[in-house]
């Protein structure tokens, strides 16, 4: 099939992973990303991210960085290590996140804090697949 520009049933849809613990906001971040036309796969937790994320590596990830078993920023070095050019949105209900990222060695792509808007992490997502040459939507 050739690149094309309009968004036909038939194409292949863009993968999103949605990890967070909170089981609304999980859903409510399913239902923008299917909104959006992505494929949607969604982890209540940070390992079940990593173990989603390995099976079937997705285009795009959205994750809480608070979560049990394993936190974001753990998951987040995981996806950077095994493919740096999948983009990576960080969400929090922390307002110390700036302070905690700027001293890591691995950056996400964005970040959002809670409460958010979802217009706001929509438009977030699509800067991110537009930016990035190896995502053709």
């Amino acid at each position: 099939m050739t690149n094309a520009e309009t968004h036909d049933s038939a194409e292949p849809r863009l993968k999103l992973l949605v990890a967070d613990d909170e089981e609304i906001i999980r859903q409510r971040l399913v239902e923008l990303g299917n909104k959006l036309n992505f494929e949607v796969t969604a982890a209540a937790d940070g390992y079940e991210a990593w173990e989603l994320f390995q099976k079937s590596p997705p285009d795009l990830v959205i994750l809480d960085i608070y979560m049990p078993r394993m936190n974001g920023i753990q998951v987040l070095h995981y996806i950077k290590d095994a493919n740096p050019d999948c983009p990576v949105i960080l969400i929090t209900g922390f307002l110390q996140y700036e302070q905690l990222i700027q001293r890591d060695r691995v950056k996400p792509d964005g970040y959002i804090i809670k409460p958010f808007h979802f217009e706001k992490i929509a438009n977030l997502m699509l800067q991110l697949v537009e930016k990035n040459p190896s995502l053709a939507i």
